[in-house]
């Protein structure tokens, strides 16, 4: 029996962007249902919350994804633009949804700058992890000889 690990897949990260932007209707909606306590400061803003929330998810699952990709350098670029994508359509959403623009959902503006800086530290991550993988299997490929 040979099952495929989700980590030796390839989806494309289209594929993952849509993904995470159905996932981010389907929690919006169900937070929207939901009784918002008086006391809450960010029930106005829960969409930018939710949408906060798919941005980590997609950099985490996008970056571990690239693990597998037989063309890298194809895969960072079409993740870099569905980065993009989820940014812009999910923020549109999330504005739509909750009536408030991004300057005026407290920090989550700043959230993006943070979330766009650490998608791009975990994408260095994963190109220096690939390129020390590949430096040790030419290593052990010489000391096997096989070189």
């Amino acid at each position: 029996m040979s099952e495929k690990s989700i980590v030796e897949s390839r989806i494309s990260p289209f594929i993952q962007v849509a993904a995470v932007l159905v996932l981010l209707l389907v929690i919006t909606g169900i937070s929207s249902l939901m009784p918002a306590p008086k006391y809450s400061s960010t029930a106005h803003i829960m969409p930018w919350v939710v949408l906060c929330g798919m941005i980590l998810f997609f950099a985490l699952g996008n970056s571990i994804l690239g693990f597998s990709a037989t063309e890298p350098n194809k895969y960072w670029f079409q993740s870099i633009l569905s980065f993009a994508i989820l940014l812009v359509v999910g923020g549109l959403i999330a504005w739509g949804i909750s009536g408030v623009p991004i300057f005026e959902a407290g920090s989550v503006s700043w959230l993006y700058i943070v979330l766009t800086f650490g998608y791009l530290v975990f994408l260095s991550i994963v190109n220096l992890i690939r390129f020390f993988v590949k430096i040790a299997q030419r290593h052990d490929n010489r000391l096997k000889g096989e070189d």
